[in-house]
């Protein structure tokens, strides 16, 4: 009797339960504890029916009762103990409770290793954009942040909230055991707040990065999270469950159809890291015509990680579509090695397995793709969400489509932050049960090899550990096949610091002076004395797609930099190349030894190098053609005003340029290089001192000739100096200027940039500009004056006369102020 009173009793209570959704979440509350209080009273009957079963020493009788009983009641929901989902297998995992009495929610994400982790509420949207983020690690407290955009530097993508937002109650973050675990309590039914957690579904995103520095995530996926299925049900279903997105393609082509399309090829591992992996400045499906040859056909990570045909640029957004995945990997490696140039590049890193010539393309390979949809994808908004295509051909660009390809995803602004950094794992094909099924895992980040470790970029790891013998054991991991190094620096410049510097066509890693900016490697380092090497177990090899170089150093050793247990100024980098030459890039930073702490340090001087090309570019790029283009367009002015135009400003110039030198040879002066090493050193010597000359050659001129006066050899020995040295000078800036840019991108981490050539690519635009101006007025005015004599000497005959009217039409007549 009992019994059937207790099932009865819980299909009523069921009945009762309260909504998921609620305006009024007080009303709900209410509601939610009322139900609560009935299964409480369920619980209850449950039991004295259990005890009567006993007395009767029935024991299959009791056994019934504790079975029906369990399923009726003892469903243990998660207002009474922590509810628990994987939301990552191997890596995260989430667990909650609901705290009726002072209605909060009390959350716990664990991550297995050491790094940081996030969890953030979003809207259905499931957006990172306009979220709240609560992220923490063993170094970071947890905070609220709000999660403005997805852009690069990270530093931009999110902003901690104000004190009085700051409303975390026992949050904590602590490493135990190797895990890292996040914990905190928040309030519940909080719609006037952006915690807007509610007893029905909640829209959340986790994410989790590569080390305890927050910053770029290293994976990350929306869920969702019903409460109102947590507190009556101990099965949580949505729990932990992304929704799926449809891909644009359904219900436009099937499983078996032939696919055509053009377009570029990319991998997979630059369109999910967002940016390519030798220009981090470029973001990947914004330019894949930037896309290099050697990126995408040389480095393993990148050619294992699959290829895709890119679709059409999004005119909203800017953004290529995804495209079409390809299965034939070897396909797309002949026909692109085929097309591209083996020829060393100025823009490009070079394709060292490509056989093509100098006239063949060094990047963006572009390409007509012809397959058969093989599988529809997961439907994700990512690479494995769109459609394989089989039976490959690979085909010149130039071949034409009979029919357009269904359009596949094309991901807006907000979605590029998730594309390139979400790699899902694909559903595996269904296989006969008799064949063993080998489940295999998303590679992830392995943790730290030594004691600590520090992400100096995307695809750089530093670990380290300091040993109890005064040495320090270092290890350098670079995704890709590079040479890799470290310095060691007092000021956190190149020249003057000591470096170890190691590849696999060099052979150990070996101790090296850093002496000059160049980009000549003879230059810019020196291998020191076989009796100062003295690195042990000294390695570096490439394997699994990445140079590991690993070696013990003597922390404090004569004439070098000392390594402290405190803090030091070091700097990293690596080449896209096994062959030791310029960096691909590089980085400054500050870092604790026995902490572990590590932060970004700007390279000295940047801003004062900055200043000293701009005022550069002023006086030689913009004031020394306008005085010169004053005095060939003289014949537009009345009287001295060409000339005092010129006069003035040259003078201007002559006075920036003084400044520029000054800032030159000081700044070179602070860095403690050496003075006028380079070309472009020497050559703004050369310039300064030619100026002086030709500033003082205009002062002392000699008297143009008078009405009717010839002019004296000096005079016209004069001009023709003047001229000569004015078109030097003119033509030794415009030179001068461009390789400043170049030095400047090689001292500031910008060689080969999107950014370089963008200033380069302006600088020769502005100056092809202006000696166009130059040439054509030039021209014009000399046939505008040969047009006048030849008037005068119609009109008049007289010679005299022609020669005092050209004279004042040529402006060439001194005046007193001109004296």
């Amino acid at each position: 009797y009992l019994i059937c009173v207790s099932v009865r009793l819980a299909k009523r209570i069921e009945a009762t339960a309260p909504p998921s959704k609620k305006k009024n979440n007080i009303a709900v509350n209410k509601k939610q504890k009322a139900y609560n209080s009935k299964k409480n009273s369920m619980r209850f009957l449950s039991v004295l029916a259990a005890l009567a079963a006993a007395k009767s020493h029935n024991s299959i009788l009791t056994v019934l009762i504790l079975t029906i009983s369990t399923f009726v009641t003892a469903a243990a929901d998660c207002s009474s103990n922590f509810c628990e989902s994987v939301l990552k297998d191997g890596f995260l995992t989430l667990r909650y409770k609901l705290n009726e009495p002072d209605d909060t929610i009390t959350m716990e994400v664990t991550y297995e290793g050491d790094a940081w982790v996030g969890l953030a509420f979003s809207d259905a949207s499931e957006s990172m954009a306009g979220s709240i983020a609560v992220m923490a690690s063993s170094e970071v407290s947890p905070q609220k942040y709000q999660l403005i955009a997805p852009t690069f530097p990270v530093e931009s993508a999110f902003e901690l909230m104000s004190p009085e937002e700051q409303t975390l109650v026992d949050a904590s973050c602590d490493l135990i055991d190797g895990q890292t675990v996040l914990k905190f309590t928040t309030q519940l039914l909080a719609d006037e707040t952006p915690f807007a957690i509610s007893l029905g579904e909640n829209h959340l995103l986790w994410a989790y990065g590569r080390s305890p520095t927050i910053g770029y995530h290293s994976n990350r996926s929306p869920f969702t999270l019903n409460l109102a299925k947590a507190i009556d049900d101990s099965d949580v279903e949505t729990l932990g469950t992304v929704i799926p997105t449809a891909s644009p393609a359904d219900g436009e082509m099937k499983v078996g159809d032939d696919i055509c399309i053009t377009g570029y090829i990319m991998d997979s591992y630059c369109i999910d890291l967002g940016h390519f992996l030798d220009n981090d400045d470029t973001v990947t499906l914004r330019e894949p015509e930037e896309h290099s040859f050697h990126c995408l056909l040389d480095v393993p990570v990148c050619y294992n990680s699959g290829f895709n045909v890119l679709g059409e640029k999004d005119a909203q957004t800017g953004l290529h579509c995804l495209g079409y995945r390809i299965d034939d990997t070897e396909a797309v490696l002949a026909a692109g090695r085929a097309a591209g140039s083996n020829v060393q590049s100025d823009t490009h890193y070079t394709c060292d397995t490509c056989s093509g010539g100098a006239s063949d393309a060094v990047a963006g390979y572009r390409a007509t793709v012809k397959g058969t949809v093989k599988e529809m994808g997961d439907g994700t908004k990512s690479v494995t969400g769109q459609p394989l295509l089989s039976n490959i051909q690979m085909l010149d660009a130039s071949v034409v489509c009979e029919s357009p390809a269904p359009q596949t995803v094309c991901l807006s602004m907000d979605d590029v932050e998730q594309a390139a950094a979400q790699v899902p794992v694909s559903e595996p094909e269904p296989v006969e049960e008799t064949e063993p099924v080998e489940e295999t895992e998303e590679p992830e980040p392995e943790p730290c090899s030594l004691d600590f470790c520090v992400e100096l970029s995307v695809s750089y790891l530093l670990a380290y550990t300091v040993n109890g013998d005064g040495t320090i054991t270092m290890e350098l991991t670079y995704d890709g096949n590079g040479w890799v190094g470290i310095g060691f620096s007092e000021n956190g410049m190149m020249v003057g610091s000591d470096a170890v510097i190691g590849s696999t066509d060099v052979g150990i890693p070996q101790k090296y002076r850093l002496t000059a900016l160049s980009v000549d490697t003879d230059t810019a380092i020196q291998l020191m004395s076989p009796e100062e090497q003295t690195l042990t177990d000294a390695t570096v090899e490439f394997k699994d797609g990445q140079t590991v170089m690993k070696f013990t150093k003597i922390m404090k050793e004569p004439n070098q930099i000392e390594i402290s247990m405190g803090n030091n100024i070091m700097l990293g980098a690596y080449g896209a190349r096994p062959t030791i030459g310029l960096h691909a890039r590089k980085m400054g930073f500050a870092i604790n030894l026995s902490s572990g702490a590590a932060e970004e340090k700007a390279i000295p001087f940047m801003s004062a190098w900055l200043a000293h090309g701009i005022i550069a570019f002023i006086a030689w790029g913009v004031l020394v053609p306008t005085a010169v283009q004053s005095a060939i367009m003289r014949s537009l002015f009345k009287g001295p005003l060409w000339f005092k135009l010129h006069q003035n400003i040259n003078a201007t110039a002559m006075a920036l340029t003084v400044v520029v030198f000054a800032i030159g040879v000081a700044v070179t002066s602070k860095e403690g290089a050496v003075h006028f090493e380079n070309s472009h050193e020497r050559m703004g010597l050369a310039m300064f001192i030619i100026a002086t000359l030709q500033v003082l050659d205009g002062a002392k001129r000699p008297h143009a000739p008078g009405s009717g006066e010839e002019k004296t050899l000096s005079r016209k020995a004069w001009e023709i100096g003047h001229r000569l040295g004015g078109v030097t000078l003119l033509a030794c800036g415009f030179w001068q200027m461009d390789s400043g840019i170049k030095l400047y991108a090689i001292k500031f981490n910008g060689i080969g940039s999107s950014q370089e050539n963008s200033v380069i690519l302006g600088y020769w635009v502005w100056i092809g500009f202006v000696v166009a101006m130059l040439v054509i007025g030039g021209v014009y005015f000399k046939l505008l004056r040969s047009e006048m004599k030849s008037v005068d000497q119609n009109d008049d005959g007289s010679k005299e006369e022609q020669v005092g009217r050209t004279a004042r039409i040529s402006g060439e007549v001194d005046e007193e102020a001109d004296a």
